[in-house]
Formats: C-alpha cells, structure tokens, sequence
C-alpha cells in the first residue's frame, strides 16, 4: 500500500489542486493522483498558453496600427518562436507555483494513472493508495467526430505547437476555442475562415454582442460561414482543402492548416469507474446536487461531471465538494452566477442570463447600454469597439445578466458577477461610486441606461425622474431595550417542560433512550427529508421548473415537525405560504407536493395552487395562503364549525411573525377568546417578517404577549430543540381540546435561507446568520443521538443517501407528471360533480 489518506484527488487540473489545497486546510491528509503535469489542461495546454499566445498577437497589433499613438517604425515583425518561447516560460513558472502550493500544503502528489480499485482504493500505475473519500477530476479530453479526413486536421493542443504561422487557417466549430483562435491567428496576418453549422457562432452569446466580434473579424480579412455542414477534407497539391455545404450549396476552402474545434468531452479512460458503481451518463460521472457519483466514497468535479466545462467552475466545485466531505456545510454548488470568458478581439465576458433567454421564461427586463465609443477610458486605450449591456428584471430592478464585448471586458465581468449573485439592483450599481477614468463605469453607466438615466450618452427615450432613492440609514433602533428584550428571549427558549395535560405526549416516550429509538430515528429523517426536498425545490427553481414564489422551511424544521406531531388526525391544519415542510410533516406524499410545486396535475391542488397553495382534505391540511395572516379569520370559521358540531377536534394555525402586525391577527384573537373557539395559535417566529427584524416592526417584541391582551394564555418555547417544541405544544393543544378555550403559542426559530428563493438576504449580518447555523436543530438532534449511542456517523450518511435516492425519485415523478387540462381550469373551483357542471368548459368561456 503506497499510502493511507483522508482524501485522494484523482486530477491535477484547476478543480483537483484547488479541491486538494481547501481539503489539507480543513485537516485533511490529501493526496493528489497526476499523470501529467500538475495544473492540468487548463494550465498546460489551454486557457494560460493561449493566453499567453493571445497577449502577444494583441500587442503586435498595437504596435503595427501605433502610429496615431506616436509609436514609429520602418515595419513591424513577428516572431512566432520567441512568443512561443514566451508561452512555454508562462506556463513552466505556474506548473511550479502550483508545485509548491501543493508542497506547501503537505499535499502527496502520486505520478501516474488512476484507476478505482475497490471501496476506498485507488490503482495508481500499480501501486494502491486507500483514502477515505475519493475526488474524481479527470477533466476532459478534445471531442473528435467521424468526418471524413478528420486525421488532416489538428485539435486546440496541436495548434499551441506549430512551427510556424499558417498563411491559411480553416476553423471547423465556431465556439470558444475556435473563434480565440481564429481571432488570434488573423490579428497575426492569417487569412482565417469558420465553418459553423450553426445559424451563429459563439451560440451561447447574445447575438448583438456576435455581430460585433464577426464584424471586427472581417475587418481583419476573416470569414465567418454559419449554417455550414462539412463534409470532408482532403489533401491537396499545397496544402488541405475543405468540402462544405451551405444551404444546399457546395463549397470549398484551401487552408494549410485545418483545426477542428467541435467541443470536449469528459474524460474516464482507464478509470474503471463503472466497475467501481459510478454510474456513467454518455461519458459523463453523473452525481447528486452535493458532487457525490453513485458510489460511496466517491466524488466528482469539473469537466467530467460535463455541466459548465470552465476552470473556475471545477474549482468552485473542488471547494465545495470537499467541505461537503469534511462536514464543513452543506454546500449545494449555484452556478446562477458563473461568469463565460472568451478572449476574442475584442474580448466578449457575460454572466446570468441573456436578454433572449430572459424574454424567453417570460420575465419582463429592462435593458440598459453603454458603447465604450463613449468611454473615455476606452478612447485612451485606442479600443473603442463594442459595449456593455445590463439585463435587469423590470419591477424590482434586480440584475439578472451582464453581457460585455470590448477592452478588458473579461476582467470587467468580475463586478457584474458579484452583483448577479448577490441579487443587487441597478440603481445599487449606480449608487456605488466608480473610478474615473476607467472602464468599469461603462458598467454604471449601462445600469443608468437601463433606468432612463444615463449620463454620458443620449437616453433612448424622455423619463421622469426616477423616485428618491430611500434614506441609508438604518431603520432606529430600540439601543439597550432591544438588546434586554433578545436577551430575555433567548433566557426563556429553556423554559421547562410541565408535566403532561391528558392526551398529551408523554415526556418519557420521547426521552433520548434505547426505548425510543425507533421514534426518535424516525423524527430525525422526517426532519432530514424536509430540508432536502426544499434544498431541490430551490435548485429547481433556480432551473425555471417551479414558478411564481417560492418560500422555504430550511432551519424551520424543528418547529415544523414538532409541532405537527403534537396533533391528532382529526385536528385541522391551517398555515401560511411557507408551507412545503408542513405537509410532508403532515403526511402528505412529498411526490404530489412536488408535482403541485412544479405545476403538475398530480400536485395536491392538480396543480392550480403552486408553491403557496398546498391541500389535503384528506389529511385535514387545509393548505397554505398566499396572503400575509389572510387565512387566520378562515381558522376561526374553522374552529366555529367544530364547537357548533360539538366535535373534540383542534383548529391549528401556523403564521409568521409578520401576520402579528395586521388587523386580522388582532380580528382573529378576539373573535376567538369572545367565542372560546377551539383554536391554536402557533407563530413560526423566524425573527424576520420578509427583510424586516421583528424588533423594528413589532412593538412588542416577545410576540406571545400579544396575545395577553385577549386574557388567552400564550407560552414562548425554543423552536430549534424538536423535543420542548413536541411537549409544549402537545400541552397546549390537549388543553384546548380538552376546555374548546383558544391558546397561543410563539416558536423562535431560524430560517436559514432568505424571506423566498429569490430574497438575496443581504439584510442579515454574517455573523447572525453563523451564530443560528450553529444552533442547526437537525445537527443538535444529531448530536443528541450521538452522544445517547442511539446513531452514529455511518448512520447519518446512510440516511442522508437514502433521502438523496428519495428526493431525486419525488422530482423525476413530478417532471414526468402530466399538465393540467386547460379545458378543466375549472373542475375543483366550485363544489359538485364536476360532469354534471357543462357551463363550466373553458370552451364556453
């Protein structure tokens, strides 16, 4: 055995190194498997060599069009072996930089080729290295497809060696690759020409920024042939000829050197990876949303995973893959906001989404531009071609994309990436002051377009000046008595359990014993299969699979389940939006709520609700509402309904904190008391009504007391411990039972996650959102289990993957679900059989 570590990457490329350094700094032995040289294809043979390549052409270019600059000289040479030297020299110092990083870091680079051996084992050229996990980072390998005298032509990592500078360049694909090297190679002289079978090069980006970049290419004596099928090359006397079809017509171009650029593919030859049960996917490692492939122990990123096939994606992957391994969070990899860079002349950069794509899901945009012909940064530097556009959802300004084409316009995509990401709005890009004269005000200024309000160039049409833009400062605040009153709180989230009413759950039945094992496993993976059906339900919203609003329990579950749990089958549910968690803990089958989540006719409401209207009758789950506190006045109904009927039955009404501040929460409390209606008032108290703190939207900050003033007596409990919150509502809710008298409950939680899926949640201070992490009720029960010697570890993983097998069956039902008929938009609005209801048909609407 050559050795035993925590973690074996197998791949020295972008995602490997990156995911072995962060793994040795977490403490983990970490070993790296590299067959090559460490850097990998990106550093070795891709993005820095044609980088490198790429900074020379641009500066010959510079020198030879000089002259408006001052810059005087007979003539201008090339010298295409000194840049390749250069090239050689750049990518030598970073391979030992990266040596030296892994050096630094106790990291164990093993040379050779990696096969999976068996559980835990990795093969490396005949040695075997046992590691606790595995880090799959082959990467991938240039795409070649059967075309008739493929063999004449050279790929992106022949290219990078040629001897000399080819008179006459075919390029054979018009993406990344293709077009940075045809750009490269006509900016030195050679008369270039792309065939693309496509309607448009470059087809991840958005078209105007194209035209710019084709134009710029034919003013370079380039040639640019879309919807183009090739179908041979051939030798010829000279050189290489290649056959091509456009529209029907034949063609033909003579090149010296043809380079095929049609793509990559993910690379796992000699791996024995599907010997070792990592499930393939047309040669792709397929893996969950956490990066971890079908077998235990084994992880997967970058390239081979397929995805986005960029270097800072499979090192954002590596990151996030390995602290999942050392339990460091939860990290669900969002690639909302990963930037595309393309080093054309002029370079092109985008992020999120494009103005077509946009349009396309339906989303109503503001468009903003800015011609850096306007910039008097890009003026200075002679390079005026292109602009910068801003795509911005149109009600509440948030940016949704950035597209660049021009100077630096891959480094200018850094500020537009952050601001994706973090959900900022334009009139938050043009508050923040910028530099001048640089080119990211080009930025500002598109954001300022955008709004009708741009400075430095004419707006497209006359605006009224948009409203002042709030005060900055912060809301005041209640100083030391908001402090005492959180300090208050947190004292009385441990107040003790009283001993049981009647009916009520018995204290001892839910002890952390050998006893109650079964129940307590049992409330730990219920609590488990909520958070991941939300974590997937916010993955596939941000897939455009779920629509509307979407409001998730994360960090809630302790509340959630406890509380549900203290009722009978025959109480009644009543709840808010936030409601997902509340009915799989009522028992409602995880499959319809997805299915009515994403739409579907199986969904509880046949898919007429969505995320914020679940129901089951069938379960008394009366469903989830859209309206702030809107259901609580239909809870008294509800309640009225059972004391007429004399039934022994509890109406239970879950609401935020933010219900407590409306008319109909006071209406609802009042009603109830005057009546004694056999209601519970539960508040989900997640301390933040939308943005809000309820000590700045409350005045009365201990919310329980509110119901004080209806003489209802209202208990606060801890809403992260599972255990107080299943006691102390069981209490509760007996007594109502038991005297049809209402009562009130407040449970103080955390939500994890922002006020919806969409909330960037930049209201919270990073140390807020730490100091409940730590208090994570499903870690705490974990932990509590753990220390009883009831589950262990093994255990935990065991049911994480069960639940991750679960959740993808729950999504695959709900996308194979039917829609709904639109001839029955009707059929379960109205009460009676629905056949006997013609007037009903939407054909007669």
């Amino acid at each position: 055995m050559a050795g035993t570590f925590d973690v074996v990457v197998i791949g020295g490329g972008p995602g490997g190194y990156v995911a072995a350094l962060r793994a040795a700094q977490l403490g983990a032995r970490t070993a790296v498997v590299e067959k090559d040289r460490v850097g990998g294809t990106c550093l070795v043979r891709g993005c820095i060599p044609t980088k490198a390549l790429l900074q020379s052409s641009e500066l010959y270019t510079l020198a030879r069009d000089g002259a408006p600059f001052g810059l005087v000289a007979d003539s201008i040479g090339f010298d295409w072996t000194v840049a390749q030297k250069r090239k050689t020299a750049v990518v030598d110092q970073l391979v030992k930089g990266v040596e030296g990083l892994l050096k630094a870091g106790g990291i164990t680079v093993f040379k050779g080729s990696a096969r999976l051996a068996g559980k835990g084992v990795v093969d490396v050229s005949g040695d075997q290295v046992q590691a606790k996990d595995i880090v799959i980072a082959t990467g991938s390998a240039v795409a070649r497809i059967p075309l008739p005298g493929a063999e004449l032509t050279i790929d992106s990592d022949q290219i990078l060696e040629l001897k000399e500078i080819p008179k006459r360049l075919a390029v054979i694909g018009g993406g990344v690759v293709g077009m940075e090297f045809a750009a490269m190679f006509a900016a030195l002289g050679t008369k270039v020409t792309v065939l693309e079978m496509l309607p448009q090069v470059l087809s991840m980006v958005d078209a105007d920024l194209v035209t710019v970049y084709a134009k710029h290419l034919a003013g370079l004596g380039g040639e640019i042939n879309t919807n183009s099928k090739v179908s041979e090359i051939v030798k010829q006397k000279g050189g290489l000829q290649v056959h091509f079809s456009t529209g029907g017509e034949g063609g033909a171009v003579d090149a010296e050197q043809v380079l095929l650029a049609v793509g990559r593919a993910p690379y796992t030859q000699g791996l024995d990876a599907e010997k070792a049960g990592v499930k393939l996917e047309r040669g792709r490692v397929v893996v969950d949303d956490h990066l971890r492939t079908t077998a235990d122990g084994v992880w997967a990123i970058g390239d081979v995973i397929g995805g986005i096939m960029l270097a800072h994606v499979a090192s954002y992957e590596g990151v996030c893959a390995v602290e999942n391994i050392a339990g460091h969070g939860d990290r669900i990899p969002d690639y909302r906001a990963a930037p595309n860079c393309i080093y054309t002349e002029p370079e092109i950069a985008h992020v999120g989404l494009g103005e077509k794509e946009a349009r396309d899901k339906g989303i109503a945009v503001k468009i903003g531009r800015f011609p850096f012909a306007a910039s008097g940064r890009a003026l200075t530097l002679g390079q005026s071609e292109g602009f910068a556009k801003v795509i911005a959802d149109a009600d509440s300004g948030r940016l949704l994309g950035a597209h660049i084409i021009g100077p630096r316009a891959t480094d200018l995509i850094a500020e537009a990436t952050l601001a994706v990401q973090n959900g900022l709005t334009l009139e938050q890009i043009d508050l923040t002051i910028h530099a001048h004269p640089t080119l990211p005000e080009s930025l500002m200024e598109a954001a300022l377009a955008a709004q009708g309000r741009a400075i430095h160039i004419a707006n497209r049409k006359s605006t009224s000046p948009s409203p002042s833009a709030p005060q900055r400062g912060a809301a005041p605040t209640r100083g030391e008595e908001t402090s005492t009153n959180m300090q208050n709180r947190e004292k009385q989230m441990t107040a003790p359990v009283k001993s049981p009413s009647p009916g009520a759950i018995d204290p001892k039945s839910i002890e952390v014993t050998k006893d109650n094992r079964d129940r307590l496993l049992a409330l730990h993976r219920e609590m488990q299969l909520i958070r991941r059906f939300e974590e997937r339900a916010q993955e596939q919203y941000t897939k455009a699979k779920i629509g509307g609003y979407c409001h998730l329990n994360i960090g809630e579950e302790a509340t959630v389940v406890g509380g549900i749990e203290a009722l009978k089958p025959n109480d009644w549910i009543f709840t808010s939006y936030r409601e997902h968690g509340h009915a799989i803990a009522r028992g409602v089958d995880p499959k319809t709520v997805m299915a009515e989540l994403f739409g579907k006719e199986t969904g509880t409401s046949h898919g007429r609700g969505g995320s914020m209207h679940l129901v089951d009758y069938s379960r008394r789950f009366m469903g989830g509402y859209g309206i702030v506190g809107g259901h609580l006045p239909l809870a008294v109904g509800g309640a009225w309904a059972v004391k007429y009927r004399k039934q022994k039955d509890v109406i239970f009404c879950m609401f935020g904190d933010g219900a407590t501040n409306i008319g109909a929460f006071h209406e609802s409390l009042n009603m109830a008391k005057v009546f004694d209606l056999p209601v519970v008032w539960f508040c989900v108290n997640n301390r933040y009504g939308m943005g809000t703190p309820v000590e700045n939207a409350s005045a009365v900050a201990d919310i329980y007391k509110k119901a004080c003033a209806y003489d209802m007596e209202s208990i606060q409990i801890d809403g992260m411990n599972l255990r107080e919150v299943m006691l102390r509502t069981s209490e509760i809710v007996e007594k109502t039972r038991a005297d049809s008298v209402p009562r009130f409950i407040e449970s103080l939680c955390y939500r994890f996650r922002g006020h919806s899926v969409v909330d960037p949640d930049k209201y919270r201070t990073t140390e807020d959102k730490e100091k409940y992490r730590k208090a994570d009720p499903i870690v705490a029960f974990e932990h509590e289990l753990e220390k009883s010697g009831l589950a262990d570890e093994e255990y935990f993983k065991s049911v994480r993957q069960e639940i991750d097998a679960q959740v993808r069956d729950v999504i695959e039902f709900a996308d194979q679900s039917p829609e709904p008929n639109v001839a029955d938009l009707y059929k379960y609005t109205y009460a009676g059989q629905w056949d006997n209801r013609p007037e009903l048909r939407t054909e007669r609407v």
